[in-house]
């Protein structure tokens, strides 16, 4: 179980724009471990020096790392997307800069603009909006319908609006080639590597890479429980696992889209119960949570978590356990394709014991290929399997 956070998406559906010209779909997730070991896997080889493109460059260059940076909102599916540039900033901290801070102001260049001309615009941008840092970024991701990533640019700035660095990386070129960007992860895998030569950075996936701030804060923002909480669930899982096959365990309904199905659970029991798990039953009613969508799965994993946690403290169920699982479909009314599979397991008392996700980046998942609810619990019995053994 990963308890980490950081969290980005897969390219899924590319929208169609006038020009027949795209920018990367939906966000899906990962934690920050996952994107950490991705990243370092994507990391062989050293980046090549851009070349120098602005009188003001050298002047950044001698900043390098403790030069003050606004990173803004990143460009994906044509919308500022503020987490994706959470997401450069912690990889840009992990390999060495101290003075960053998040833009919330958005900036959207021209239709159709290429790369200069964007820069242009985002001087103007600046000019109108001044960072309270001494330079801004600016990211933007872009694809074609069918083939995913098709282009990454960055833009930077001073506070004056003069165009400082700027970078547009394509198939054409050595850096894209040897990370091969499919998702915005790789994008903003790509672009940090860009800017290392530029800034003196080091590599951020290194074992002695400096802790991220802004990572620390989003998992705070995200409900990840701290070091203590952790390793007290680490200490419950373990006693669940040796008093599991003789303990109880209820199955509430289990939240599909966002209905409540008891058949789901009716099914889960049976699965554990033939497996020799645990002693399950089925509850015919439950709780019925509002988990709002998010970008962030992890958001919604966590809000799901400490919402069943609080409704087994309110109502503390005749039995050792409680399990509740939700899942995410992405066809219409709840059928197709399942986006997540999310499942928690508490004590009586109300304490989290297990917190579990899987989606595609993750080998259960992927090695069952969920498309109902149904094989959704059959990954939620692989996953408790795994918990038991």
């Amino acid at each position: 179980m990963c308890l980490h956070t950081m969290f980005f998406e897969r390219n899924r559906d590319l929208k169609r724009c006038a020009n027949n010209k795209q920018r990367i779909g939906t966000i899906a997730t990962l934690c920050v471990a996952a994107f950490i070991g991705t990243a370092c896997s994507l990391q062989a080889g050293e980046p090549a020096a851009p070349e120098g493109q602005s009188r003001h460059l050298e002047q950044l260059k001698a900043a390098g790392k403790d030069a003050s940076l606004t990173i803004l909102p990143v460009g994906l599916d044509g919308r500022p997307l503020q987490q994706v540039a959470e997401v450069v900033g912690v990889l840009l901290e992990r390999a060495g800069m101290k003075n960053l801070e998040i833009g919330a102001t958005e900036f959207r260049p021209p239709e159709e603009a290429d790369l200069a001309q964007t820069a242009a615009s985002l001087g103007e941008f600046v000019r109108a909006n001044p960072p309270t840092t001494d330079y801004a970024l600016f990211a933007d991701f872009l694809g074609t319908p069918g083939k995913g990533v098709a282009e990454v640019r960055g833009v930077i700035v001073n506070k004056q609006g003069e165009v400082v660095w700027q970078d547009r990386q394509t198939g054409d070129d050595a850096d894209f080639q040897r990370i091969k960007p499919t998702e915005p992860m790789h994008c903003c895998v790509l672009l940090a590597d860009r800017l290392r030569p530029v800034l003196n950075l080091g590599d951020p996936n290194r074992e002695d890479a400096p802790k991220s701030k802004l990572a620390q804060r989003m998992a705070q923002k995200t409900g990840v429980p701290d070091e203590a909480e952790q390793k007290a669930m680490n200490e419950r899982q373990q006693a669940f696992k040796k008093a599991a096959s003789k303990a109880t365990l209820v199955v509430y309904p289990v939240r599909v889209g966002s209905n409540s199905n008891p058949e789901n659970a009716a099914h889960l029991a049976k699965l554990f119960n033939d497996a020799g798990l645990t002693k399950a039953t089925a509850a015919s009613e439950g709780p019925q949570f509002d988990i709002k969508v998010n970008m962030n799965e992890q958001k919604m994993l966590w809000d799901m978590a400490h919402a069943f946690r609080e409704h087994i403290q309110a109502h503390s169920p005749e039995a050792d356990y409680a399990l509740f699982a939700d899942y995410l479909m992405m066809g219409k009314d709840a059928v197709g394709a399942v986006h997540f599979v999310h499942f928690a397991v508490c004590d009586r008392k109300g304490q989290l014991v297990i917190v579990d996700y899987q989606n595609d980046h993750h080998d259960d998942f992927n090695a069952i290929k969920p498309k109902s609810a149904e094989d959704g619990d059959r990954l939620v019995l692989k996953r408790l399997e795994g918990y038991c053994k």
